[in-house]
């Protein structure tokens, strides 16, 4: 059995896996959200390439606000609650192909409301056994719907099936809201990165000195 020290990890590593949050995958969230949510804007209501950009920008989305929330509350709630802030615009197809019966009198499908994540909630109550994956899908959907509240143009109809009316602020508002998630990603990360820039430091083999005659 070979014996040696044991590197540190670089980064913060708060989490393992594909969505573990480092300075260097904050950085390059970041700059993916900022093409994505630039993209969309210029690409407006196409299907490619505005479709799969306005998605990335969802998903991205969702992961930074996680990041900026608890280590357990990632563990329990994060990989439904990605899913789910890309997988409600499914609801979007019937209107693409030209049936408008989930969009008459509102800009967005009535499945983009807040009645939906009350549904979503309640089955969470009920279903005991996919409780957690039920309360990711709903913080999923309300991260994909503040999102849209944030876009510019036509809002969403939170309050759907009892008001037809758009709820919306201005795109700077989503965009000073995210900056704020990314300052506290980076506030949770610093703590192990400064751990780990010590502990780099303390294991830094010392220079040879020479022997004096």
């Amino acid at each position: 059995m070979a014996h040696g020290r044991t590197t540190a990890r670089p980064a913060c590593a708060l989490d393992r896996g594909a969505f573990a949050l480092s300075l260097a995958t904050l950085a390059v969230a970041v700059v993916l959200l900022a093409a994505a949510d630039w993209g969309t804007r210029l690409a407006g209501d196409s299907v490619i390439p505005g479709g799969p950009l306005d998605e990335l920008a969802h998903l991205l989305t969702a992961l930074i606000v996680f990041w900026a929330l608890s280590s357990r509350a990632r563990e329990r709630f994060l990989v439904p609650a990605l899913i789910a802030s890309v997988a409600i615009d499914v609801d979007h197809i019937p209107d693409r192909l030209g049936v408008d019966w989930l969009t008459v009198g509102t800009p967005r499908p009535y499945t983009h409301s807040l009645l939906m994540i009350v549904v979503v909630v309640a089955a969470a109550v009920t279903w005991r056994r996919r409780r957690e994956v039920l309360l990711g899908v709903a913080l999923g959907l309300g991260i994909h719907f503040f999102r849209d509240m944030g876009e510019g143009g036509s809002g969403v109809s939170l309050l759907w099936p009892f008001s037809y009316h758009s709820f919306q602020y201005p795109h700077g508002v989503y965009l000073a809201a995210m900056a704020v998630f990314v300052l506290v990603d980076v506030a949770v990360c610093a703590p192990r990165w400064r751990q780990w820039a010590l502990s780099r430091a303390r294991w830094r083999p010392r220079a040879p000195q020479s022997e004096s005659v």
